[in-house]
């Protein structure tokens, strides 16, 4: 999970886990997500342009680690949003399915399309549309051909077709403001039969939601064949403010960082806001979905209660371990399976099995893992690994059960599913640290390039394990090896 921008990011990424929430539940936090990406990408570009000079900035300067970290940063603020603007667009439409439509008249619903608008009036509706406040385009693709002669007997005058067709658009309310929402908008015949033209019409202006809304044919029409497909409602593109610092005419970077978290606070709040009020009316409606309405309701405060200090942290403040994903809030999860470096955490609803970064225990079971038993021995120059491998597991489910863990996490997984992670305690700090001291884990070397955070903390590891080896009585499994024996 790529974890690299404010809170409403991380609110977008954490969500994408949760797939087993009651359908009202997961139909609110998807509208939730697509307002939140579509307030935000574009502030969200500006800063990824700041990113873009602090790199080449960096490289110019020699600074080769460090641009490699800003890039990272760039291509990962750029992978949680839609590259090409088909699928932006896809990302951010409010579908109008041809067959959730309450249909009148001669019209009908023919798999994804709207056809037969044969009469005066015909019209498709949608009831119970739920839209953010905003200016909306509608989008469609139409298609319109001539039918076949009328049968005898039948007044021709009837059946001479029209060069366009009018059709009206308009949300069904008598609240103020409504009749404002009144939009008409012409199809042309098809160039080539059966081809389908794009349209768009509007904008119109939503301070509501739910809304209904219907589309009606201005007149009949038949001796036009007219084919209607993928209708759906288009944000409308706004001016986002400019993430610029109000205190310098050259703002750094850090000046950026600051405003873009300020700016995003003010655009994001009202969403917010808005979320959490359908949560509640979510909980006072629906009696079954209380307890999932209100955890949903606490873990969005949670985040907005830690943003100032994790909107730091996640905007990749100027340090080598911003390479890092940050989970803060993690919970260590009782497992069988668990061993003392390697166990299961909850995090924002989800079940994460943690490797710890640049350690190792003893196996629990040596048989299945015969290679990290044989490491541990030559490591500890020991002949068995059972007791080393139960004192571990033991001690880190005493240590960590119970206590708010923050993980910083190596971006991707290991073969295995589990993630490699540094993880920290409150007021103890590096958990890799304490197993070193105890004699219940060996430092291993680091597979990968480190910046000078990263090589700090792995230097103080290997000096932490001098010392406890060296230590009289002698610790863990240092007091079984060869050398303590002696």
């Amino acid at each position: 999970m790529k974890i690299t921008a404010p809170i409403f990011l991380a609110i977008l990424s954490c969500s994408s886990a949760q797939t087993t929430d009651p359908a009202p539940l997961a139909s609110a936090r998807a509208a939730f997500l697509r307002d939140v990406l579509a307030s935000s990408k574009t502030l969200s570009g500006q800063y990824e342009s700041a990113l873009a000079r602090a790199e080449a900035e960096l490289a110019a300067a020699a600074e080769y680690e460090e641009a490699l970290l800003v890039r990272r940063r760039r291509d990962e603020l750029k992978a949680l949003y839609p590259v090409t603007g088909a699928e932006i667009a896809a990302s951010l439409a409010i579908p109008l399915p041809a067959r959730q439509a309450r249909l009148s008249g001669s019209v009908e619903a023919r798999g994804e399309e709207l056809t037969q608008w044969r009469t005066n009036g015909s019209s498709a509706e949608w009831t119970g549309v739920k839209v953010s406040p905003g200016r909306y385009y509608l989008e469609l693709e139409a298609c319109l051909i001539e039918t076949a002669p009328p049968p005898d007997g039948m007044l021709p005058g009837l059946f001479r077709p029209q060069e366009h067709v009018t059709f009206e658009f308009h949300e069904l309310s008598l609240l103020p403001g409504a009749a404002e929402n009144r939009r008409s908008f012409e199809i042309a015949p098809a160039r080539a039969d059966g081809a389908f033209t794009s349209l768009q019409a509007g904008p119109v202006t939503f301070t509501r939601s739910p809304v209904s809304l219907r589309l009606t044919a201005a007149a009949g029409y038949p001796a036009r064949h007219i084919r209607l497909r993928a209708l759906r409602l288009i944000p409308a593109a706004q001016d986002a403010p400019t993430i610029v610092s109000p205190d310098s005419s050259t703002p750094t970077l850090d000046d950026l960082r600051k405003s873009l978290s300020e700016t995003l606070a003010a655009v994001q709040k009202p969403i917010v806001d808005g979320y959490l009020q359908n949560l509640r009316d979510l909980a006072a409606g629906t009696p079954a979905l209380k307890d999932a309405a209100d955890a949903e309701a606490r873990r969005i405060i949670r985040m907005l209660q830690d943003n100032g200090r994790s909107t730091q942290r996640l905007l990749g403040a100027a340090t080598p371990l911003s390479a890092f994903d940050d989970l803060d809030g993690a919970v260590f999860v009782p497992d069988p399976a668990n061993e003392g470096d390697r166990f299961f955490v909850e995090h924002d609803g989800s079940r994460l099995r943690v490797q710890l970064l640049w350690v190792e225990c003893a196996p629990v079971d040596a048989a299945r893992d015969a290679d990290r038993a044989g490491r541990i021995r030559e490591h500890f120059r020991i002949e068995d690994t059972d007791s080393p491998a139960r004192l571990a597991r033991e001690f880190t489910a005493g240590y960590l059960e119970g206590k708010p863990l923050r993980l910083l996490v190596r971006p991707g997984k290991n073969k295995d599913g589990s993630i490699s992670a540094l993880v920290f305690l409150p007021e103890v700090g590096l958990y890799q640290n304490i197993l070193v001291d105890q004699g219940l884990a060996a430092v291993l070397a680091p597979r990968e390039k480190r910046g000078v955070s990263e090589t700090g903390l792995h230097d103080s590891l290997l000096a932490r394990e001098r010392a406890a080896q060296r230590r009289k009585p002698a610790p863990g499994a240092w007091a079984l090896s060869e050398g303590a024996r002696r």
